[in-house]
């Protein structure tokens, strides 16, 4: 072999293993379901610290507002209380002669009426899909009864669907179908860094020939009634601003927003509640809903 030849291959050897010191390594795999949901308990405080709350009573300021299905805005204050299974969300706005609500007691759901046997769009919304209600998903972790935090007694399929971009971060997604099912297509969304839950989806379409009822309208036509187009339900819930609370890192600003495209009575609403009151271990009482202020 010539000294031209041997230098050759030297080089081209060294060039190589440069290379392979350079290289990047192989991307971490993505995080399974579980291990997703084991790093989100942990973002929320310590199992000593979680273990801790039996009864969680959470009081702020809230904003309504009505963008379509009507315009208007109301300004009020929301509760949001929770024990066990048992939780309760209520808005009270100064414009309004009744308080928006829905509660379970761990058996049965129920949802306010703005008006005997009438409802808005959002109470017919939380009327037409209790299950989430009873799941315990309305809410986040505002609410003791997140399923997340009882997996063994909801016992949801939890499938991991990757990362997906939402206002300019990655997410990771996990896609939740409740135990019984759902209609709904349910998917959460955790930061890739904390693992904190910052983001609720909620989506269903409904053809023409379901005989579903629409929230917020008297009900589908029958099937030989032509509609335009499907209605199509999104519902997003969105938390931030997250602070200690007792040793429980919990969001302090709250967004929930319901959008329906439909023939019949669209509607897109949204509230917004800057959450400043936690108080732990506080007895649940349904009988809260009936109360105008609290």
């Amino acid at each position: 072999m010539s000294h031209h030849m041997s230098r050759f291959i030297i080089g081209s050897l060294l060039l190589a293993t440069s290379l392979c010191i350079v290289a990047p390594a192989t991307p971490d795999k993505k995080p399974t379901a579980a291990e997703i949901v084991t790093k989100h308990l942990e973002s929320i405080g310590s199992a000593e610290a979680r273990s801790r709350v039996h009864g969680l009573r959470v009081k702020g300021a809230c904003t309504l507002t009505v963008r379509s299905g009507g315009l208007g805005a109301a300004q009020g204050e929301v509760l949001m209380s929770s024990e066990g299974d048992k939780n309760l969300l209520k808005m009270v706005f100064q414009s309004e002669e009744n308080p928006t609500w829905f509660k379970f007691d761990g058996d049965k759901a129920a949802v306010s009426q703005f008006r005997p046997g009438r409802r808005t769009s959002l109470e017919n919304f939380f009327a037409a899909y209790e299950g989430i209600i009873k799941e315990g998903l309305v809410g986040g972790t505002l609410s003791e009864a997140w399923p997340l935090l009882k997996l063994d007694a909801k016992n949801p399929k939890l499938e991991s669907s990757g990362t997906k971009e939402v206002d300019g971060k990655n997410l990771l997604v996990l896609k939740y179908t409740p135990h019984k099912g759902s209609d709904m297509k349910i998917l959460l969304f955790f930061e890739s860094d904390t693992f904190r839950h910052v983001r609720t989806e909620y989506s269903q379409t409904i053809y023409p020939t379901d005989q579903q009822r629409i929230p917020g309208g008297r009900g589908l036509p029958t099937a030989t009634e032509a509609r335009s187009s499907p209605a199509r339900i999104n519902v997003s819930e969105t938390f931030s601003n997250f602070k200690d609370e007792q040793g429980l890192s919990l969001p302090h600003t709250y967004k929930f927003e319901l959008s329906i495209q439909s023939d019949i009575r669209p509607a897109l609403i949204d509230w917004v509640c800057e959450l400043s009151d936690f108080k732990f271990n506080m007895p649940f009482d349904t009988s809260e809903v009936s109360l105008l202020r609290f």
